[in-house]
């Protein structure tokens, strides 16, 4: 046995120093998509806290870093017409209704794990209308899609999500429902340059 070993030393290295590569290349992928995968920004949008239109609107920075809400956008739709607009400040409420002027924006810092209200369903679609000047009125209303617009707290880049609620009516009045469990990450870079370009221009109400 030892001289067969001796005789295929050279095989026998050569085999054990391929296996050594491919464990470490093994680890090294693994290492990289963890890496990559906690660095990711991801934002949540869900409804919580009331039923019905009273619903709050709840947005949660599920990421590992921090992440500054520069915007949120409305987007309503009825009998297959849609409207886009910016709703980020709450424009409802006047100076003197709020003690902290910080209170009549949408825009800050979100931590990792922190969860902000941004305001009812039903004000988020009214704020919309007021901003668009449509003459929609609740029950004409289809779907809302809200989408959040931040900063990554990781790199200088724009991030965003959005998720769709649809309208569901009945005798006790009208409600929203998730069309999806799962908040929509925008992540192609067209889509995100989309956005960028929104916020820069001060005709998009």
């Amino acid at each position: 046995m030892p001289d067969l070993l001796s005789e295929h030393v050279d095989l026998i290295n050569a085999g054990l120093n391929a296996a050594m590569v491919l464990i470490w290349t093994v680890y090294l992928q693994v290492f990289l998509m963890s890496h990559l995968r906690q660095g990711r920004n991801v934002i949540h949008v869900d409804l919580g806290a009331a039923q019905g239109a009273r619903s709050r609107c709840l947005v949660t920075n599920l990421g590992s870093t921090p992440i500054y809400v520069q915007a949120i956008i409305a987007e309503l739709s009825s009998n297959g017409h849609s409207s886009r607009t910016r709703i980020t400040d709450r424009d409802e409420l006047s100076e003197d209704d709020v003690d902290d002027p910080l209170a009549r924006t949408n825009r800050g810092t979100l931590h990792p794990g922190q969860t902000v209200d941004i305001g009812s369903l039903d004000d988020l679609a009214r704020r919309a209308r007021i901003r668009l000047k449509e003459d929609w009125t609740s029950d004409e209303i289809d779907t809302v899609t809200i989408t959040v617009v931040a900063i990554s707290g990781q790199i200088d880049r724009v991030v965003a999500a959005s998720k769709t609620f649809a309208a569901e009516r009945d005798t006790h009045g009208c409600s929203f429902a998730a069309q999806d469990i799962m908040t929509r990450q925008i992540r192609p870079r067209q889509t995100r340059e989309e956005f960028a370009r929104l916020l820069k221009d001060q005709n998009f109400h």
